[in-house]
This record gives structure tokens, sequence and C-alpha cells, in this order.
């Protein structure tokens, strides 16, 4: 729409990625005066929304604004989601640009937080900021959400979850979440032939398991065989040995078999019919990491440590992983699972997770995404996507059972990656975020 400028959107982004506001697993390590500084210029940047919605900050430095409609419509509130935080910049050297600079450069505007997800923030606040200005005001009652520890699946008080039981603790019931991830795009990046957009209705659960071994330890001249880091190797080969067994869950097979038809791949006339090709898609699950990662609950090992010198054995050595799984297994059976097949003598224990059992329903919901997706992308197939990571929307399903994960900005191969160095977003899709949001808060109370 005209009254969205893409000089305004990167304008204004630009000034949200120039506060580094870097999350931490241990919130006392997070400077929080960042994320009091990115408050004021939202206010400042944003003057009808923070006069017009009610803002409250929870916590150490969540926000949750309400904006109390004229409740003719009889809907439940509608509720838009996004995060403050950032994960670090990793090796400044390796960048391009700043990764703090907000510069604009080669079609893009560069740094962290400019795709995960001040974007997003941008994109709530653009529309909010025109629509107050217009005179609207909703028949529904609208929130947005904002978290400061996503990146860090919430640490030890995840915002997220504050927020989410703070409406509960109210009595209050969303009608519809709008998150991250998904949303319309080229569709390369799925390997398929058309422009597509994933309304992404569910995501793998998360945990983080510790392993521990214990030895007396001792001077590295005498070595055993049944040493601490022993124990944690031994663990390593008895987790890579016994990987979850696949299957197929509905909500990944309602996913596969929409965009089947679509795929270049040669295992394609397969995935169209997955329960009547099980057996021949097995040899083609273990040959696609993404496929295998749809099919199965997955482990990864991604940390270990032993003694803090070469020359000393380790009276302790530890191992981490993180499983990601489908809907069925839970943080408390695949505790049980994982005690059933380490070594002898090796402890395990939960560190975090999170069970996620909840696929939003393709009804009235879904199909306002797919109408306003079409108004802006006539003929884009739209397809009910499954994420294989995690989100903070996991922590809004006791408030509401339609929680949908939806990027407004249209996906390309220009993008910088997030969580690496480079991050970026080009300029031609800023104004699409807004644009879709407009068209979302007039549609949603009709």
């Amino acid at each position: 729409m005209e009254h969205y400028t893409t000089e305004a959107c990167a304008s204004h982004l630009q000034g949200m990625v120039r506060i580094p506001t870097v999350s931490h697993p241990d919130c006392a390590d997070m400077d929080f005066d960042r994320f009091r500084e990115l408050h004021a210029y939202l206010e400042k940047t944003y003057p009808l929304v923070h006069s017009t919605l009610k803002k409250e900050v929870l916590g150490r430095g969540a926000l949750l604004y309400h904006w109390q409609g004229t409740g003719e419509s009889g809907k439940e509130p509608l509720l838009l989601m996004a995060h403050q935080d950032v994960v670090p910049e990793g090796d400044v050297s390796a960048w391009k640009y700043p990764p703090y600079a907000g510069e604009i450069a080669e079609g893009k505007l560069w740094g962290r937080g400019t795709t995960d997800s001040k974007c997003n923030i941008m994109a709530h606040m653009e529309a909010l900021e025109y629509l107050i200005g217009t005179g609207f005001v909703p028949d529904y009652d609208l929130y947005l959400a904002y978290g400061y520890n996503e990146e860090v699946m919430g640490g030890p008080e995840p915002a997220a979850k504050l927020i989410a039981d703070t409406l509960q603790a109210r009595g209050i019931r969303i009608g519809m979440v709008i998150d991250e991830c998904g949303g319309p795009s080229d569709g390369k990046h799925s390997g398929l032939d058309c422009p597509v957009c994933e309304i992404i209705v569910s995501e793998k659960g998360y945990a983080d398991y510790e392993f521990i071994a214990t030895n007396k330890g001792g001077h590295s001249c005498m070595p055993d065989t049944t040493g601490a880091l022993t124990l944690i190797a031994q663990t390593i080969l008895a987790l890579e040995a016994n990987w979850m067994p696949t299957r197929a869950i509905p909500a990944v097979k309602n996913y596969l078999q929409a965009v089947a038809p679509h795929m270049a791949d040669e295992s394609a006339k397969l995935l169209e019919d997955i329960d009547g090709n099980w057996a021949a898609l097995q040899d083609v699950i273990a040959g696609n990491r993404n496929l295998s990662a749809l099919f199965r609950s997955t482990t990864a090992i991604t940390m270990a440590s032993g003694s803090a010198q070469a020359n000393i054995l380790p009276e302790k050595a530890t191992l981490t992983v993180n499983c990601r799984f489908l809907e069925g297994d839970t943080v408390e059976s695949m505790l049980e699972y994982y005690r059933s097949i380490v070594p002898e003598g090796v402890e395990v224990r939960l560190i975090k997770g999170n069970n996620l059992c909840h696929t939003s329903p393709m009804d009235a919901c879904y199909h306002l995404l797919e109408d306003v997706t079409h108004e802006m992308y006539p003929g884009m197939l739209c397809v009910p996507g499954y994420l294989l990571g995690g989100t903070d929307s996991r922590y809004y399903t006791v408030v509401s059972d339609h929680v949908y994960r939806y990027g407004s900005f249209y996906g390309n191969d220009e993008y910088g990656p997030a969580h690496s160095v480079n991050e970026a977003i080009p300029l031609s899709v800023l104004t699409g975020g807004p644009t879709f949001f407009e068209k979302l808060l007039l549609r949603y109370g009709r």
C-alpha cells in the first residue's frame, strides 16, 4: 500500500537494529538498559500506538500492549507476537558491514535483528500507526506481545511464558496468535517450482539433556578404560546408534502431501501418498536430513566437557544434547529413552524442555490467513507448514487454540542468514510486512 514507504520502514528498522538487545541464558548477564532503550525508541517512533494502546512491562523487560476495541464483532482478541532479543553478533570481522550499524547497502538493510525478529515489531507498529491515524478502531481487542529471551529458548525465566501466564491468570482467551516463521516466499527454499505460503500450524517440542559420568580421576600417566570421558564417548556412540524410529504424524503428512506435487525431487511422487509408500520412503528419508527431521524425534550432540588440563584424568565428564521431538513423544518419555540406551554408570538429567502436542486447526482462522495471502499474492499456493525449530508461540497454547507462525515478509534468496554473520533483509520486501498486518487487522473482526 502506498502509505508505507521503503524509506520509512528501513529508517525505523535501522533504529531498532542499532540497539544491541542481545539475550543470554542467564538473565543476570543481560544488559536490560539496552531493552529499555529500545522501549523508549518505540515510544518516540510510534507515538500514536503508545498514546492509544495500554503498555505494560512485565518481568525484566517483556512488553504487553492492549488495545481495547468496541467488542461489536464478538470475536476473541487477536495477539501479534515478536521478540526483542537477538543472538550475539559472532565474529565481527566476518561481517561485511558492522552488525549494529543498520547499514543500507547493496539493496539491503544489514545488521543483527533485521530478520529475526525486529522486522516483525516494525511491521506491527507501522500498520498500527497508520490505522490509528485513519481513525480505525477495532471491533475486537488487540494484544502485542514481545518477549526478551526467545533466542535462548527462554532460559530459566521465559519472558513469553510470563506474558502467556499473565493473560491466563486474567481469564483472557485469545482468538488467534500470529508469530514469526513461515509466510509467503518464492518456494525455492522448499525445493518447489512455484511460490508458496507456509502457514505453520505446529512445531516440534524442545528439550536439552545432560549426560554425566564420574570417575576417581587422577594423573594422565596412569589411564584406565573406564574413565569418565570414555563413558561419555560410549554414550555418544550409543546415541548415534539408536536414533528414534521414523513415523508420520498428521501435521507432517498434511504439509508434505500439499507440497509434493510442486517438488522437483524424484521422491515427490512417493510423498503424495505417504502411508501407501511408507516402506519405499525409508531409503529416501535416510538420505535426506530435512525429511529425516520431519519423520522422527531428533537428538543433536552439541556440547561436551572433561578436565580443564591435558594431563588430568577428569573426575567428571559431561555431554549435552538438544532434542526436538514429534507429537507423541514428551520431555519425560525422551528422558526415559535416553536412560535405557546409555552405558551403565551414566546419569541423565533434563536441563530444560517444553512439551508441544498442539496442532492448530485449519478452520476459519487459517482460512483468513489464506484469504489475506491471496489478496496480496493472487493464486499463491498455501500449505499448512510444520516447524522443525522452535518459537515463543509454544507458550501461548494455554490461552489460544489457534496459534500460527506466519512471517509477513516475502522470502527469497536475497536475505542474509539469521543467526549468522551478514544477517540482512532486502529493501524490496520491507513494505510487505505492514501491508499484511494492516489487511489482517481490518479483516479479523468481520
